[in-house]
């Protein structure tokens, strides 16, 4: 599911240059150190996922941003104090954060709250902690209040909670990093531990959106001269009380043919020649036709300007024996493909398919590339809920790189399958931002 990096730093620091890291707002990592870290993925441990997912991310992580590591429960059982700092946040030292990960063998509870208030501490004005935990606050702590307290504190200080292979049913984790303006992430393996690490650790802040440069809410009855249709099929189309209505005529997407129907380019819009966000809001006709309830379905927003040169993110379908859904990212440059992409639900997975489907159809979402110099990267905000209880309104793909796009904004919906896809479009928009 959007996705970024994190770190490790030296031993034991004189009591000074903690002091200066504190003032500079630094960065703990916090490692569940329970008992059921013993727990496998794969295989494999997931103290041994955990460790070795920090300890890949220390490469990128800025020397002078001052990191420190702490862990709970792997000293004692049944002691809800067992929290040490092994590191206080100082520069990196890639071979301390390594010896201090290998020495932790987990073992007891998990004192999430405690220790998101013994790094708050530790970190001082503007710092941050980043916990990896496995399983749920067990020593009776409010992490809905903590937050609200630590927040209060007008102390600068984010907290972002990655669940590992945990399912917060109680939105406590993520009502805690939301209440500090950090982010929560369910992580489910490697992978995706790697992927949530990366995103909640990244060293700038995102860049502030300046507003809408255009922006098209479809409210009159034809599309006009500022949009072109390829290969039109008006059976297959209609504008109807601001809302773009589109079916599958054949089926194909956007990119996979230079004969396919309906790709609907809004050529009166201009791309700015830095960074932007391309976004489409949409949802699914009521009634006997899904939007994403074909087996195939696809609906896509994208830059076109032809199968060999064009973006696009969109939400996928699959139709395979899981009836599984992705959100992907797909670039084809001078006719080479670059993709990224995350599972985003899936029968195989315990997900509600069907509400999900229903969400889509009810409440709708939006679709967004996102230009940051050379990365792109898609996104998919949902309107208010999530696909699972507990779980993020926005996922977004890995990035990737691609040295320029052309074409114009541009919008699809249809099926790889036989069944019809008809999807309403209520809004698209370009933002630059800086």
């Amino acid at each position: 599911m959007k996705i970024r990096m994190m770190t490790g730093l030296i031993g034991l620091v004189a009591m000074a240059g903690a002091a200066a890291a504190q003032d500079e707002g630094g960065t703990m990592i916090v490692l569940d150190g329970s008992g059921s870290m013993w727990g496998q993925i794969g295989g494999t441990a997931k103290i041994e996922i955990a460790r070795d997912a920090i300890g890949r991310l220390t490469a990128d992580w800025p020397q002078d941003r001052p990191l420190g590591v702490m862990a709970y429960g792997h000293r004692r059982e049944g002691d809800c104090g067992d929290i040490e700092t092994l590191l206080t946040p100082g520069p990196l030292d890639r071979s301390a954060v390594k010896a201090a990960l290998d020495g932790v063998t987990p073992r007891g509870k998990t004192p999430v709250g405690a220790s998101v208030r013994a790094a708050a501490e530790a970190v001082g004005q503007d710092g941050s902690v980043i916990v990896v935990t496995d399983g749920l606050e067990n020593c009776g702590a409010d992490l809905c209040a903590l937050g609200d307290e630590l927040e209060a504190s007008d102390a600068g200080f984010t907290a972002h909670l990655i669940g590992f292979d945990v399912a917060d049913a109680g939105g406590q984790l993520a009502c805690l990093a939301e209440a500090t303006g950090g982010q929560y992430i369910p992580a489910a393996d490697a992978d995706s531990l790697i992927g949530a690490l990366q995103q909640v650790s990244t060293t700038e802040p995102e860049p502030e959106p300046t507003g809408p440069l255009f922006v098209d809410e479809f409210e009159r009855a034809e599309l006009g001269p500022d949009w072109t249709v390829d290969n039109p099929d008006p059976s297959g189309f209609i504008l109807d009380d601001g809302t773009l209505i589109t079916m599958t005529v054949e089926p194909g997407y956007m990119g996979d043919a230079p004969d396919q129907a309906n790709i609907f380019r809004w050529t009166a819009a201009e791309f700015p020649d830095g960074d932007w966000d391309l976004s489409a809001d949409f949802t699914a006709r009521l009634g006997e036709v899904q939007s994403l309830g074909g087996r195939r379905a696809i609906v896509q927003v994208g830059r076109y300007a032809d199968v060999d040169n064009t973006i696009s993110a969109y939400v996928y379908r699959q139709g395979n024996s899981n009836d599984d859904l992705w959100l992907r990212l797909r670039a084809m440059s001078g006719g080479t493909e670059t993709r990224a992409e995350v599972e985003i639900a899936g029968d195989v997975r315990g997900y509600d398919l069907a509400q999900i489907l229903r969400d889509f159809e009810e409440k709708g979402a939006r679709l967004t590339i996102s230009k940051r110099g050379r990365d792109y990267v898609g996104r998919l905000s949902m309107n208010g809920w999530s696909m699972e209880e507990g779980g993020p309104e926005v996922i977004e793909t890995d990035p990737i790189q691609i040295l320029r796009t052309t074409g114009d904004p541009a919008l699809f919906a249809g099926t790889l399958g036989s069944e019809q896809t008809v999807a309403e479009f209520d809004r698209i928009e370009i933002t630059e931002v800086k």
